[in-house]
């Protein structure tokens, strides 16, 4: 396999992040640069912007840097991430055997929903998604499903900022409309979108919680608008529901 060309910038970005992850205090542009064996030019205009982007934090008595919380912010994230599929792979491999449907557990990231895992059916229709794949939340179950069960101020102030986009005729444009939806959803314990994504699928989800009773995620089942009816809603709401609560019980929620 051919080499694959690595951005020298980046790449010394990176070198700069991992050095100073091992460091027990702050360093130099010159102590990085001494240490790493990188021009001075390139390693001050590195550093000097992933001070400016948040990612380093500079101590302005003897011009040393280190880590930023945002950036330690962003790594526990991701271990969380790690976290909770690795506590919930197996009951959602299990959801899918039940259903014969595909599965997938996913996050908010802004106005967006997240698959973080995947668990295709084994029925010959399938459904084209991937781990890392993103819908405007307004438009897939898991992101209402996770909408509905914030706190009322943090939906409120993500609302305002939320492009309800119309991706397909049956998307859902008028926040009154959402919020209403919403509503119902949390009363139920769980969420459906039909043809609002990808006109001819539909997908039921439901909300994971974490301790403290706080929504973490949201699992669904992802399959055709004949496999998921309006008929067949209720039925798949509550097995949904089932397997999302045995992963909040595993996530430390207390019930």
């Amino acid at each position: 396999m051919a080499q694959r060309y690595l951005v020298p910038a980046v790449k010394r970005a990176f070198e700069i992040i991992e050095f100073l992850a091992k460091q027990d205090s702050r360093m130099g542009i010159s102590d990085i640069r001494s240490t790493l064996g990188l021009p001075l030019s390139s390693t001050a205009n590195i550093v000097y912007t992933l001070t400016d982007l948040g990612y380093l934090e500079r101590d302005e008595s003897d011009s040393s840097y280190r880590l930023s919380v945002k950036l330690l912010g962003i790594a526990r994230q991701a271990q969380d991430k790690l976290d909770l599929v690795a506590q919930c792979h197996g009951l959602l491999e299990d959801a899918v055997r039940e259903s014969k449907l595909t599965g997938h557990i996913a996050v908010l990231r802004d106005a967006e929903s997240m698959y973080i895992d995947r668990v295709p059916s084994n029925s010959l229709v399938q459904v084209n998604t991937y781990v890392g794949q993103r819908w405007p939340a307004h438009t897939s179950a898991v992101g209402k499903a996770i909408l509905a069960f914030l706190p009322e101020t943090r939906l409120e102030r993500l609302l305002k900022q939320m492009p309800l986009t119309k991706r397909t005729p049956y998307t859902i444009t008028s926040r009154s409309a959402l919020v209403k939806q919403l509503r119902t959803f949390r009363r139920l314990g769980y969420s459906w979108e039909t043809n609002e994504g990808e006109v001819g699928l539909g997908c039921v989800a439901a909300p994971i919680f974490g301790a403290g009773q706080e929504v973490l995620a949201a699992m669904s089942l992802t399959g055709t608008t004949h496999q998921i009816s309006s008929a067949k809603l209720p039925s798949l709401g509550n097995l949904v529901r089932k397997y999302t609560q045995q992963m909040s019980r595993r996530l430390g929620t207390e019930s």
